[in-house]
């Protein structure tokens, strides 16, 4: 892939050079053509010759056809720039460096029950790793799914066809995402676009100024018609010219106030319009992808056309910055009442439409976060998703955050529901990075992502851990208490809706030895009988007898440390058994803290 991106950056950067040359001629035409209406406007004004008006208003379109050449120069000149940047970020991602990403740290959640145990967000994060979505909307339906993917195994294989397909897609994908990454979104965290579509109706309400705008254009050409027919004084023309001028006067604080909301957000409606024709024109063959296009329709007409109509619209609002276009525009038509009329009404008729829509794009920048992981990571596979009661199959499976190059893989496998892996360890041997490996890749797995294993078949399950701890002096909350709520959080859900796979590191910490291997052993006979199924790493060797009383249902599994050459060495390979090793007093002393016997 890196050979791909490479070139993809170098095809875009010699496009962009020839696209700002040809935008440079464009701003010359506009100028002149500017000049040319501005002198014919004064010429004809100057001889009283109303009808020769016609000339500077002809120029006027040609003016805003050069306008709108323009915008669209610079937009592709935008447009390329990210796609390079996009390009650049992938070789980075390929080299394990996410850093051109977000974090998703506004998502970190400490009550979740297993996001914040199993860094899906954050600096070093699954959601930074995976995430190619740039809507506010598109980032919380990512957030979404890696917090709560859902146990529906249809509704994952669907999923995981879409992403296949998606993954193939890669100048598709990466059009959406520049797309989407021009437009400023901070522009609506505090929801602006809502807020304007909940907005109350001052003008299509009123048939007084519906009539008005009918009529403007034709009492217009009606006067100029007279002065060619019956040389109508220039001073009644003048006349006319105050009534519009007048109305527009007397309501252009309002129409200037429900401009200066809408402005901000025209660059957000151009986006939207842009992202669902995208959709709208690519060919779609699985499921998910073609149920979602299909869904882009008011009364078989396509949400991009409609959408159109409102940046249309919109555009036609920033035309009147221009005072001498403005000016001209509503003398004639009653610019913008008629513009303010139209808005109301696409507000009215589409608001309902357009949330369905924006959630749509919000599945698709999350379908096309996993296929980017997909398409960057050759080793990584699509797990098997199966039916029935809870079992899961994971071979050589590792962190997908970790480096290949120095990640050591482990395999392991549930054969039947209810079953837990006691896993021993010395310290620093690998216990807790299993726990993060197996629950990360059962979240993507449930996602509808590849996993990062050689091999994966699970029937989905619903996640809940407690991994890691925090106290807080805010709450008046103890270490030991906070940990004691996320284990009773467990029991509820497997007392009030299993199954449950758990995922618990080091039991009890807070206690003295006695006490905690007594809470442990009980904890865990406790798991059993409610038929929970999942992982429990703990110090406590003693607890590897419970295996023989469980028949079948306590796994005893290990991670040994080695000492060579009076130095410590980790495999970080999975073993069946319990563990034999320590290494606590040994690293104290070969760092100074105690001194050797």
């Amino acid at each position: 892939m890196k050979k791909e991106y490479t070139n993809r950056i170098q095809r875009f950067r010699t496009e962009s050079d020839l696209v700002r040359r040809k935008s440079e001629r464009v701003a010359i035409a506009r100028m002149v053509l500017f000049l040319a209406m501005a002198l014919s406007c004064w010429y004809f004004i100057r001889e009283k010759q109303p009808a020769g008006l016609l000339i500077p208003l002809a120029l006027v379109s040609g003016f805003l056809y050069l306008i709108k050449v323009s915008g669209r120069l610079r937009q592709r000149i935008r447009f390329l720039e990210l796609l390079i940047e996009i390009n650049e970020q992938e070789i980075k991602a390929l080299e394990g460096d996410y850093t051109s990403f977000e974090t998703g740290g506004e998502f970190i959640d400490y009550q979740h029950h297993y996001s914040y145990d199993l860094d899906i967000f954050g600096k070093h994060s699954i959601f930074r790793m995976v995430t190619r979505a740039a809507t506010p909307l598109g980032k919380e339906q990512l957030a979404s799914r890696l917090c709560d993917p859902g146990t529906d195994p249809a509704l994952i294989r669907q999923r995981q066809e879409a992403v296949k397909e998606l993954t193939e897609k890669l100048n598709w994908r990466q059009d959406f995402l520049a797309t989407a990454r021009e437009a400023d979104w901070e522009r609506d965290k505090s929801r602006n676009v809502q807020s304007w579509l909940d907005g109350p109706d001052r003008f299509s309400n009123s048939r007084l100024f519906a009539l008005l705008t009918r009529l403007t254009p034709f009492i217009f050409l009606f006067l100029v018609s007279s002065s060619f027919a019956f040389r109508l004084s220039p001073f009644a023309f003048l006349l006319y010219l105050l009534l519009p001028t007048a109305l527009i006067l007397y309501k252009t604080r309002t129409i200037n106030r429900e401009q200066q909301k809408v402005e901000r957000l025209f660059e957000l409606f151009r986006k939207y319009q842009g992202l669902l024709q995208l959709i709208e024109k690519e060919n779609f063959n699985s499921d998910m992808t073609r149920s979602l296009k299909q869904s882009l329709e008011h009364d078989g007409t396509r949400a991009s056309e409609i959408m159109k109509k409102l940046t249309d619209i919109l555009w036609g609002l920033e035309v009147r910055s221009n005072l001498l276009i403005a000016f001209i525009l509503n003398v004639v038509f009653l610019w913008d009442i008629l513009l303010m009329i139209r808005l109301e009404r696409w507000r009215k008729r589409y608001r309902e439409d357009f949330g369905r829509w924006k959630g749509i794009i919000a599945e698709f920048e999350t379908l096309n976060s996993f296929a980017g992981f997909a398409a960057n990571r050759t080793d990584c596979s699509y797990p098997e998703i199966l039916q029935g009661t809870f079992r899961m199959s994971l071979e050589s499976g590792g962190h997908p955050l970790i480096n290949p190059s120095k990640r050591v893989d482990n395999s392991l496998a549930f054969n039947e529901s209810g079953q837990i892996y006691l896993i021993t360890g010395a310290n620093m041997a690998g216990k807790s990075t299993l726990l993060r490996m197996v629950g990360v890749n059962m979240v993507l797995a449930m996602s509808g992502s590849p996993v990062c294993a050689k091999s994966m078949s699970i029937v989905p399950v619903r996640i809940s851990s407690s991994v890691r701890t925090n106290d807080s002096l805010g709450d008046d909350e103890s270490y030991f208490y906070a940990e004691l709520k996320k284990l009773n959080r467990i029991i509820t859900v497997l007392l009030s809706d299993p199954p449950l796979f758990v995922i618990i590191d080091e039991m009890l910490k807070g206690t003295n030895s006695r006490d905690k291997h007594a809470g442990s052993a009980a904890l865990i006979r406790r798991l059993i009988s409610l038929g929970a199924s999942g992982l429990v790493a703990t110090h406590d060797v003693e607890l590897g007898i419970l295996e023989a009383e469980s028949v079948g249902k306590i796994v005893n599994h290990c991670f040994e440390v080695s000492t060579e050459n009076n130095n410590l060495k980790f495999d970080y390979k999975l073993r069946p058994g319990v563990s034999q090793s320590l290494n606590a007093t040994f690293l104290m002393q070969q760092m100074g803290i105690v001194s050797s016997p």
